[in-house]
């Protein structure tokens, strides 16, 4: 029996002023699946996950996020649902690598003791050490800075991981690694995983299935 669709996005036109980039898009994300959105560059994946998280608005079609239509729903506390990597550095510099890690927690009104603990229970899936907890995002390397993304996204539990070219910036051994890393935490946590990437090998590393834009 196949899993059912956790995200559907249905008959999407999407332009930026006179340029179309999504044209009556359809596509269905599975629970618990690990979709990579392949595509060039200008040919809409990003644009498509800034859709599903409500950063974007179609001009028409409907996106449905567990049944619900994304448009007539409280979109902050949908976006709660979701966890989002971006590309690049988009760690918060005056908040400590703890304070960025912790986030969307304390947005969700966490106590600071559960933050902590949950923090710490979570280091070891991205193998950093809770000494970096209290260094600013200047004073670490760019792939320990991709992990402490990865933390902040998957910290509150969502129920959707978004992620947008998280390893293009990096160095090829740091991007081999992480890779990896994220494929390993995609099959414990059995979270449903999108990620947007130009890039075929890193596709067919990581995805339970590839959306060709």
């Amino acid at each position: 029996m196949e899993n059912k669709a956790i995200i559907s996005v249905q008959n999407i036109d999407f332009s930026y002023g006179s340029q179309k980039i999504l044209n009556d898009f359809s596509a269905d994300f599975e629970q618990g699946s690990f979709t990579c959105i392949l595509g060039e560059s200008g040919s809409g994946k990003s644009t498509l996950l800034r859709i599903i998280n409500g950063l974007l608005i179609p001009q028409s079609g409907v996106v449905k996020i567990e049944d619900e239509v994304l448009s007539s729903v409280n979109l902050i506390q949908k976006r709660l649902e979701m966890g989002y990597v971006l590309q690049g550095n988009s760690l918060f510099p005056h908040l400590t690598v703890f304070q960025n890690m912790a986030y969307c927690l304390k947005l969700l009104k966490k106590s600071d003791i559960f933050c902590k603990e949950k923090i710490i229970q979570l280091l070891p899936l991205v193998g950093l050490k809770e000494d970096l907890l209290g260094k600013f995002p200047d004073e670490i390397s760019g792939g320990q800075k991709q992990r402490v993304g990865i933390i902040r996204a998957i910290a509150h539990d969502p129920k959707i991981v978004l992620m947008d070219e998280p390893f293009s910036a990096l160095d090829s051994e740091t991007r081999d690694k992480l890779q990896i890393l994220v494929k390993d935490i995609h099959q414990k946590l059995k979270t449903t995983f999108v990620m947007v990437t130009h890039s075929k090998e890193e596709a067919e590393i990581l995805a339970t299935q590839i959306l060709q834009l």
